[in-house]
């Protein structure tokens, strides 16, 4: 297993923001291009466009080498897996010469800053990747956060600005958490793909609606971080003063954009 840490100019919900997203993961990994994503209603795998209720799971293409001299092989992705601090990736290739898995710890520091600890586990069974990556599979794992995740961390991570999507506000609240939920729960219903940030005193909340469904809910209060039926429980019993800003978005657009 190889490990390594970084400290990143982040507070740890921007931080997440990154790890939690799927498209943000592969595309920061570099190697890994999602293809279609797995449709619990429907029972099969389809691309972004035809999805109603989205898993995290996805059909995926592994390229290794240069553009002078690649290998590409298919395969599966599952994550991310959200545990107290953590996030977890894992997948591979079809043919069972390539498998990996992934964690990141996140530990909030003083002055908006994050410590993200990464542990790495990766195996492959072609001599393609030996000649790319060297002998053993402790290269691969070193290329994998050495050579994408740290650098994108150093010279692209810009947590202050927002990736231009185009959304569209369709509501707003703020005052007592039971005036502002209610709020929620009247938006969600007519959102057709969207989301949902509440927050309030030591407590931030994002909702991702598709469908008109809530997909994905998860709270951060404090440094403990929530998500599903915890996160939804959470923030239905929170007791104080929530400000609330529901956005319509274009699905296809935000692939895009994140994709690019």
């Amino acid at each position: 297993m190889y490990r390594n840490e970084i400290v990143v100019n982040a507070d740890r919900s921007a931080v997440l923001g990154v790890f939690t997203n799927p498209f943000f993961f592969s595309g920061i990994v570099g190697h890994i291009g999602i293809l279609r994503i797995k449709d619990e209603k429907k029972g099969d795998y389809v691309t972004p466009e035809f999805l109603t209720s989205p898993q995290d799971d996805y059909q995926v293409a592994y390229v290794f080498g240069t553009p002078e001299s690649y290998h590409a092989s298919l395969g599966y992705l599952r994550g991310p897996e959200i545990s107290a601090g953590e996030v977890k990736y894992s997948g591979a290739t079809f043919d069972g010469k390539f498998e990996f898995e992934i964690h990141f710890f996140l530990t909030p520091l003083d002055d908006n800053k994050t410590r993200v600890s990464i542990s790495v586990n990766a195996t492959y069974k072609t001599s393609t990747l030996a000649r790319i990556f060297g002998r053993s599979e402790f290269d691969l794992a070193t290329h994998i956060v050495e050579g994408h995740i740290i650098p994108f961390f150093k010279f692209y991570f810009k947590p202050s600005e927002e990736i231009e999507v185009n959304k569209i506000e369709v509501a707003s609240e703020e005052g007592d958490a039971n005036k502002v939920i209610a709020k929620f729960k009247e938006v969600v219903p007519k959102l057709e793909s969207g989301f949902v940030k509440i927050s309030g005193t030591n407590l931030e909340c994002l909702a991702v609606v598709i469908g008109r469904d809530i997909k994905r809910v998860t709270c951060l209060a404090g440094n403990d971080l929530k998500t599903g039926s915890e996160a939804l429980s959470l923030l239905l019993l929170y007791n104080g003063e929530l400000k609330m800003k529901a956005y319509q978005i274009q699905l296809e657009d935000l692939i895009e954009k994140i994709e690019v």
